[in-house]
């Protein structure tokens, strides 16, 4: 690892790698960045060339997702898409490759060449703790929308996984009447102990014109135009599904339903405690590294 002049090259993502350049420079002066979306709040070294910043860096961070459609990497400030195999064709053995939701395909070629690779979304802790960013900035995002408050609203969140779990909790916590409506009868089992309502989607369906909040979490086309027709006029629905998400966005605008797709919540809401959470995995993958 002595021959390569920086330890670390955070590139692409959101405001999270931003915030992660003076966490990282806490712990060693030899980071480089590249493509970020603003400026670090340190000063750090920052390269025009993407080539150069992979060839010298012994670890690689890359974003939570490392892409949104399976071919580009995740970022918004260089003009040119930037394709993965870019990321990925400059690295040489005993580099390290840390990124959020790695595919198969990107695995294989790492694997391949010799990297180590790491998926944050593989380590349990952050994890957990991107479910409790993403309630929080769902919640953000349900307040600025709508002209009610949540406090006694009635909300129903359409899934029940750890994301799902995570809104529901929050949501109760605000003494809101709060329903699940998930296809599976395992949890709608364990959120009957802990919500208001747990309804299959049929059940759901029949009482969709009575909630004030939905929320989504099924990453599945669950709010079709036939059933958004008999959402309320005030409700509002917040998606935090992958896109394209689990609500039909065109017919939701052509009802004039407020429906809103909400993308990378830890990253708007919460980048330096996200950025916290992220040098924990690193340190714990790093860890893991030098002792395999």
């Amino acid at each position: 690892m002595s021959s390569f002049r920086y330890d670390y090259a955070v590139i692409g993502g959101d405001l999270r790698q931003a915030y992660l350049i003076p966490e990282l420079l806490s712990e060693t002066p030899y980071v480089c960045h590249y493509a970020l979306c603003q400026p670090p709040l340190k000063i750090a070294s920052a390269t025009s060339s993407l080539e150069n910043v992979l060839s010298r860096s012994a670890s690689i961070i890359c974003p939570i997702p490392l892409s949104k459609d399976g071919s580009f990497l995740n970022q918004s400030w260089v003009k040119e898409p930037i394709p993965l195999s870019h990321l990925t064709s400059p690295l040489k053995k005993g580099q390290r490759f840390f990124a959020g939701c790695l595919t198969d395909s990107v695995l294989k070629e790492l694997r391949q060449k010799g990297v180590l690779p790491y998926d944050f979304m593989k380590d349990g802790g952050l994890s957990h703790f991107n479910t409790i960013a993403t309630a929080e900035g769902v919640i953000c995002e349900a307040i600025q929308a709508s002209p009610q408050n949540l406090h006694h609203s009635k909300c129903a969140v359409l899934g029940y996984g750890k994301c799902g779990f995570a809104i529901a909790s929050a949501l109760k916590g605000l003494s809101c009447t709060v329903a699940v409506a998930s296809i599976s009868e395992e949890e709608r089992a364990k959120a009957s102990v802990a919500v208001d309502e747990a309804l299959d989607f049929p059940e759901f369906y029949q009482k969709i014109g009575s909630f004030d909040f939905i929320f989504n979490t099924a990453p599945a086309l669950v709010l079709p135009k036939e059933q958004l027709q008999q959402v309320s006029s005030h409700a509002v629905i917040l998606d935090i599904a992958s896109a394209p998400g689990g609500v039909d966005f065109k017919a939701a605008k052509e009802l004039s339903k407020t429906a809103l797709l909400c993308p990378a919540l830890p990253g708007r809401y919460a980048p330096l405690s996200s950025a916290k959470a992220i040098v924990k995995s690193i340190k714990k993958a790093e860890y893991f590294f030098e002792r395999s």
